[in-house]
């Protein structure tokens, strides 16, 4: 990778690789394939892929256009917790899962029936996006590449996955129901010295001003080496508005940059056709994917038309599937340390099996186009998020084994194979409908009719995906923001 010169890493939201990416080269072989002598094929969707729930089968919708909200899909949140997941991947049709199940293979078979058992109509979470509806996202997949054999981190929700993809561990924690900060090294933290960084944030919790532990930067609060580094003059901590300033040539970026999206948070109505909560850029159900695909097409025109383009690499991940179907069965891998599933967390997990597989794109103009990516044959372990942190620190010129943090690390396969030698600087605009950037109302609240009264202001995104996890209903979720808001504006 001596040919890159900034990294720009985007993590996105709750989306499985089917989800969003499962009708990609659905009739054509992708133009290249790594490593040479694997399968020629995309390993996406096909229509004989199915879940039953009860004695109904679902099978993978091909496109959303025939559902509810088209671009809204599943309209619930789907579950994302640790319990869930595991029903999604070893559950039979009636949401049964065997005794001692990380010690058998995943059968993929409960994402309908866990879906089914809180909310209605399970081939909800069964739909997969095509081309004609998220225009960005498969024509970066097409014109760069893309992995069919990236796995989350975990078999679970958002932190733990996010975790591991700067920490390389999540020190035992497979939930969100508490509000945790995760006190241990970063990738930052081993990068010190060797290359200049940058966390940029786009939610500001509807206040203005310095991020704290009480709001802003989200990766800031949930990481506090993050925050001790930048005390020490060794990175920053800013907004994404400043990110994009700074690319249009107010000075240098960071040679790596990690950029969050504006989160996406909320719980569906019964009937289905709206919802209450944050309307984001991060793809994240139940939201609407417009104003998604609006904003990644245009950081993708600002990063590719910036002075950094001609040696820049750009990755796009999603931390977790959240709950949305895929097919591919997650591998074992290596436990990253001794941590342990705290107690309460049933079955008890070893962290020797990966999550459930998520679209990784590689954009940058040293790969050939049309390309599909895996491990490496030899590596002995597929891609997951441990591989950006072994691949960024090789970059920097630091040793894996040598980075203390963690085992899972120190093994992952590194992605360095995939870039060229050779320059491919022709790119182009992609173009969305022009109702895209407003869908939902555009990024910001969107309150429904059960929040017409009160406006739930001043709440850090820790509190709102804090309530969202905690809630079983869009009653409950607003019951408990209204509590929260008055507490807040109490003091």
């Amino acid at each position: 990778m001596g040919q890159i010169e900034t990294v720009v890493m985007l993590m996105l939201e709750n989306r499985s690789l089917d989800s969003v990416l499962g009708w990609l080269y659905e009739s054509e072989l992708p133009a290249r394939v790594i490593p040479e002598g694997s399968s020629p094929s995309f390993d996406g969707l096909c229509n004989a892929m199915s879940n039953r729930s009860g004695n109904r089968t679902f099978v993978a919708q091909h496109g959303t256009h025939q559902m509810h909200q088209p671009m809204r899909v599943p309209r619930w949140d789907p579950n994302e917790g640790y319990e869930f997941v595991v029903r999604q991947l070893y559950g039979d049709e009636n949401a049964k899962v065997p005794e001692s199940p990380w010690e058998q293979e995943p059968t993929m078979t409960g994402f309908a029936s866990d879906f089914d058992a809180v909310y209605d109509d399970p081939a909800e979470v069964m739909g997969a996006y095509d081309e004609r509806q998220l225009p960005v996202l498969y024509g970066l997949a097409r014109r760069f590449a893309v992995s069919d054999r990236w796995f989350s981190s975990v078999p679970t929700q958002t932190n733990a996955n996010r975790a591991f993809s700067l920490c390389g561990t999540s020190l035992g924690v497979v939930d969100n129901r508490e509000i945790k900060t995760f006190e241990t090294r970063t990738i930052f933290d081993a990068l010190a010295g060797r290359k200049s960084w940058g966390v940029y944030w786009q939610w500001d919790g509807f206040q203005s001003g310095d991020p704290g532990p009480a709001g802003g930067c989200y990766t800031a609060n949930l990481f506090p080496n993050i925050r001790a580094a930048v005390d020490r003059g060794e990175g920053s901590v800013a907004t994404y508005a400043e990110f994009l300033d700074d690319l249009k040539g107010r000075r240098d970026i960071p040679e790596l940059c990690y950029l969050e999206p504006h989160w996406g948070v909320g719980k569906g109505y019964p009937a289905g056709h709206d919802y209450v909560g944050v309307q984001g850029n991060d793809y994240h159900p139940p939201c609407f994917v417009g104003p998604s695909e609006h904003d990644l097409g245009a950081l993708y025109d600002a990063l590719r038309t910036s002075k950094q383009w001609e040696h820049m690499l750009f990755i796009i991940t999603f931390d977790e599937h959240g709950g949305t179907y895929d097919h591919a069965r997650p591998p074992r891998t290596v436990a990253p340390d001794e941590h342990l599933t705290a107690p309460g967390n049933e079955p008890p997990f070893d962290f020797t099996r990966l999550g459930v597989r998520v679209p990784t794109i590689l954009v940058t103009p040293y790969v050939t186009p049309g390309t599909v990516f895996r491990a490496p044959t030899h590596a002995g372990h597929d891609f997951d998020h441990t591989s950006v942190i072994a691949t960024l620190l090789k970059w920097a010129g630091v040793d894996p084994a040598t980075a203390q943090l963690g085992r899972r690390v120190a093994v992952a396969p590194t992605f360095d194979s995939v870039l060229t030698t050779e320059a491919h600087l022709a790119t182009e605009h992609i173009a969305v409908p022009d109702d895209y950037k407003d869908q939902g109302g555009g990024l910001g609240l969107h309150l429904g009719l059960e929040l017409a009264d009160f406006d739930p202001i001043g709440l850090s995104m820790e509190m709102w995906r804090h309530i969202s996890d905690k809630s079983k209903d869009v009653s409950d979720f607003v019951h408990h923001l209204r509590h929260a808001t008055k507490e807040s504006s109490d003091t």
